[in-house]
């Protein structure tokens, strides 16, 4: 295997760590006490390696395609992208523990690098070569998204909350909470399951095509097809991210949002995933982060729980300097790149 293949697993273990570093799945089942931090993490790891080895072969993502005319992109201009990326997932993640968008991420840095190109004397680029409407689409599906999100977790939570009072007594109340239980810890592991195998796209999509892993590998006595091998790493990354820096984001949407029951963590899930399950069959870039910040939200207001609007607050900044941040990050990693490449 050639050296610049193995230094591309390693910008593509970087990436993937990034990537889990900032996974909030499995924080409604520790705000619920579902799980503790350190078993989530576990089973967040676990999970992310499991469905992104066995789903992520059959998803297939031209990053930024569509906003860019359908242009090309280059391997300097998809690593500049991805590393980018990396850089703000990792730095929003090990600092404040903050929910950042990955999709907002990819938007912003495809954004930066494809305006900068010409400045590096790539021509075909520029103002001209993004598709301003998409731009527009995406932003409305980032605004409308977490709206519905916010309403589907209040029907869902309000319905449920209707079946609690049918109850018989706090014997028949704990039982449905122990129910809720079991199907959060389900539903949440499926969701990883899923979220594993689309997410490790994000960070080894380009290697997958690279001659190396076109034929098997032979490790030892074993013969596996090759473009497991990027998938292996991105989903070692990935889990370890979420277990070594992952456990922050964890931990602020667990705890520093609302205060969750079994039931109200379902329901906020449920939300997410079927948003999330229709956005993407329509074919809609929406961000499941955006989208559970306001089912969390939601669930708090049916319950009359006080919800933390100091995270909250802080949570909407880092949404809106997240694209401009990740244009600027990726205008001058991809500058890094032509320049030392």
């Amino acid at each position: 295997m050639e050296f610049v293949t193995v230094l591309m697993l390693v910008i593509g273990f970087v990436v993937a760590f990034a990537i889990g570093s900032n996974d909030e799945t499995m924080s409604p089942a520790v705000g619920a006490r579902v799980f503790t931090v350190k078993v989530a993490v576990i089973i967040g790891m676990i999970i992310n390696f499991i469905g992104a080895v066995s789903l992520g072969g059959g998803v297939s993502e031209k990053v930024g395609s569509d906003l860019v005319m359908d242009n090309t992109l280059s391997t300097e201009m998809i690593f500049g992208i991805l590393i980018s990326m990396a850089i703000w997932l990792l730095v929003a993640s090990a600092t404040k523990g903050l929910p950042i968008s990955t999709t907002q991420c990819i938007v912003g840095s495809v954004i930066g690098v494809a305006l900068a190109a010409p400045l590096f004397g790539i021509a075909g680029w520029g103002v001209s070569a993004v598709d301003w409407g998409v731009l527009v689409e995406i932003f409305i599906g980032w605004i409308i998204s977490p709206l519905i999100g916010f309403f589907f977790a209040a029907v869902i939570f309000t319905g449920v909350r209707r079946l609690q009072k049918r109850a018989s007594g706090f014997y028949g109340r704990e039982r449905q909470e122990r129910i809720a239980a079991y199907g959060l810890a389900i539903f949440l592991i499926w969701t990883g399951l899923s979220r594993g195998g689309n997410d490790v796209a994000n960070a080894v999509a380009p290697l997958i095509s690279l001659p190396d892993f076109q034929t098997p590998v032979q490790l030892g006595v074993l013969s596996i097809p090759g473009f497991y091998i990027p998938l292996i790493v991105g989903g070692l990354g990935m889990g370890f991210g979420l277990i070594i820096v992952g456990r922050k984001v964890i931990q602020t949407l667990a705890t520093e949002v609302v205060e969750l029951t079994p039931a109200s963590a379902l329901s906020a899930s449920i939300s997410v995933a079927t948003i999330m399950f229709v956005g993407t069959f329509l074919g809609l870039p929406l961000s499941g982060t955006h989208v559970l910040v306001a089912a969390l939200i939601a669930v708090g207001y049916v319950s009359q729980t006080p919800v933390r609007m100091k995270q909250i607050k802080n949570i909407l900044v880092s949404w809106v300097v997240t694209v401009p941040i990740s244009a600027v990050l990726g205008i001058m990693v991809y500058g890094a790149i032509l320049t030392f490449m």
